[in-house]
């Protein structure tokens, strides 16, 4: 669902020397400063799916690579429990019931989920290594350490859990180990060593990126824990681990988000967290008391802990409450505890009749989730259902049926948007989601629009867009004041604008169908030095200034629009009304009109335009844009004074 990586990412479209530069010079959601997550070898391989293997936006070859890059990690996870097992056919049951898991769909078959398969796939060829390297000696044991340490180091710089490697190490040598855990003392000194300097090298990296970038903002919406007390954190993060085991073992209600307000905080007051806590301390106490007794469910309890806790919110608040893909590696525990439990029938001969059952249930559950992740308006339809709380399938899905069906489907993207704002309603400004009272104000206009813009109704579902998008104007100030107070806070220049632009372009719009002019200006300037090089905002903001009568600022501003990205014959049918007694406003080349810049009136305004512009790209704090455009004004003749 997260095409976001795919097509707002400029560093995986072409393969040269500076964009490979920003791949490894920039955190993993660049541009956006969203999280302290650097992960240049996933970025990588999407450079290769999309400008070596040239796939582009078409998902198909990035779906392949994902489910090869699964097939890979089913062969490891056979060669693993073969390594728990010892026995054939428990190890190829634990692969075959991991790989068809209908929890893993969203890391095979999203596109985001290509860190969580590349991360798996180092932990597990690790300790897959890591068995090989204890009989190792000599030039074998260099040889399998410095493998070893590249595996670890890809798998870290793919993703952060890859990090639980040493600590599955220990879970092997603590469970099969025994007491000869401290015999091979060379081998397990280069394996540990392999397996931790990857981290420090993390460690080192991280400084000098996010050293120099802007302090990264975690999203509230995506994890409400981040506004909780420590304890109602950490009883909230128990609560959403016993939803793991569930969907581990009834994988029906599947959903690929559970944003702000799917799962509430919870508490020490809530009975159903502290339920929670008691099953997940029974099951860990069941496997510590028989560790001797019963090593595999030991082993699996421990892995399933082990490799999910980087993603629990246990130790730390990250940037989402809860993903079906952080289950991705954790599941392969689950898998071999089920079939060893299944192996303890009674009757063996009941052994491979369940063992089938569970794996065709398990395909067919993942067959069809397969099914809703064909495009977003889909997989918003399915999991709305499954999360109907969650503030973002409601958004997605009105966005989606409002740019796929346009005006026939305008009373369902209003429907689907006005839920999701009255999920958000109630948040903080600050950590609100200006994207969501902007689209709805947008709805709003386009309904004012089709029901006949000088009726009474017309006149209604106006006043409702522009209160909403007042709503969303407060927030995204809101959200602009926070995000330049942090970089404050943490000594970090103010380098970037993180407004939505179409709050402000939609509220341009609504000021001026109550012929507010004045305000409909000031929001689509603003919406401009937010980014410039919108063209359309030149256009609307020129329309509203003839309006007024004010035609030399239309003029003008039509000339920045010319400046920024060049004309159209809309803009040039405009300037020439606005010039019609200028006879040397115009020129004809080649057989058509063209504006005359050598004009003293036309040249007069082109230079007040490049000075304007300038002064959009410096509100931007886009300084080096706003420098080009003064060099180029002084180019084209413009003094000092005249801009």
């Amino acid at each position: 669902m997260d095409g976001s990586l795919l097509v707002s990412d400029p560093r995986i479209h072409i393969v040269n020397k500076d964009t490979i530069g920003l791949i490894l010079g920039q955190q993993y959601w660049w541009p956006m400063p969203t999280g302290q997550v650097y992960r240049p070898v996933t970025t990588f391989s999407f450079l290769f799916n999309y400008a070596v293997l040239g796939n582009g936006k078409n998902p198909a070859g990035y779906h392949v690579l994902n489910f090869l890059l699964h097939t890979v990690n089913v062969w490891l996870v056979f060669l693993l429990a073969f390594g728990v097992f010892q026995r054939d056919g428990p190890a190829f049951s634990t692969a075959a019931i991991w790989a068809v898991h209908p929890i893993a769909t969203e890391s095979v078959t999203n596109v985001a989920g290509r860190a969580d398969l590349l991360a798996a796939m180092s932990v597990l060829a690790g300790l897959v290594l890591y068995t090989r390297l204890l009989q190792a000696s000599g030039r074998r044991l260099v040889f399998l350490g410095l493998a070893l340490f590249a595996i670890a180091t890809l798998g870290i710089f793919s993703k952060e859990n890859a990090a639980v490697l040493g600590g599955l190490m220990l879970l092997w040598d603590v469970t099969f180990a025994g007491r000869g855990w401290r015999e091979r003392t060379v081998q397990r000194a280069v394996a540990y060593s392999a397996a931790v300097l990857p981290l420090l090298l993390l460690w080192w990296v991280r400084g000098l990126i996010f050293g120099s970038i802007p302090w990264p903002q975690l999203p509230f919406l995506d994890n409400p824990i981040l506004g909780a007390s420590f304890w109602d954190g950490r009883f909230t993060a128990i609560k959403v681990i016993a939803h793991y085991l569930f969907l581990l073992v009834w994988p029906l209600p599947l959903a690929a988000d559970r944003a702000f307000n799917q799962i509430r905080v919870s508490g020490p007051n809530d009975p159903a967290a502290w339920a929670a806590l008691a099953i997940a301390v029974a099951i860990i106490g069941v496997a510590l008391v028989r560790r001797r007794t019963d090593r595999v469910i030991f082993w699996s309890t421990g892995f399933f802990a082990i490799a999910l806790f980087p993603t629990s919110n246990l130790m730390m608040s990250i940037g989402s409450i809860m993903a079906e893909r952080f289950v991705y590696l954790p599941s392969v525990g689950f898998a071999a505890a089920v079939v060893a439990l299944i192996y303890r029938f009674r009757s063996q001969r009941a052994v491979p009749i369940v063992l089938c059952i569970v794996i065709m249930c398990c395909a067919a559950r993942t067959l069809s989730r397969n099914s809703d992740w064909k495009d977003d308006l889909t997989l918003a339809s399915a999991d709305v259902l499954t999360a109907p709380d969650n503030f973002r399938f409601h958004y997605i899905r009105g966005q989606q049926l409002y740019e796929r069906n346009g005006l026939s489907s305008i009373d369902g993207a209003i429907s689907e948007g006005e839920r999701a704002w009255e999920i958000l309603r109630a948040v903080p400004p600050e950590l609100n989601a200006q994207q969501t009272p902007a689209e709805l104000g947008l709805y709003y206009l386009v309904k004012a629009e089709l029901v006949g813009p000088s009726s009474a109704e017309a006149h209604v579902w106006n006043e409702k867009a522009l209160a909403v998008l007042l709503k969303a104007r407060d927030i995204s100030r809101a959200v602009e004041k926070a995000f330049d107070d942090a970089q404050l806070a943490h000594g970090k220049p103010v380098t970037m604008r993180v407004a939505f632009q179409p709050v402000y372009s939609n509220l341009g719009v609504a000021y001026a169908r109550f012929a507010r002019y004045g305000e409909s200006v000031e929001s689509y300037l603003y919406g401009i030095e937010l980014n410039p090089a919108t063209a359309s905002l030149y256009d609307r903001l020129a329309s509203v200034y003839q309006r007024m009568g004010d035609s030399l600022s239309a003029a003008i501003t039509l000339q920045e629009r010319i400046a920024v990205a060049g004309g159209t014959p809309t803009t040039l049918d405009a300037l020439r009304q606005i010039y019609g007694r200028e006879p040397c406003a115009f020129t004809n080349i080649r057989g058509s009109q063209e504006l005359n810049v050598n004009c003293p009136v036309v040249h007069q305004q082109m230079c007040q335009a490049w000075a304007n512009v300038a002064k959009h790209y410096d509100a931007a704090r886009l300084y080096p844009g706003a420098r080009n455009f003064r060099q180029a004004a002084e180019r084209n003749g413009c003094s000092s004074s005249s801009r």
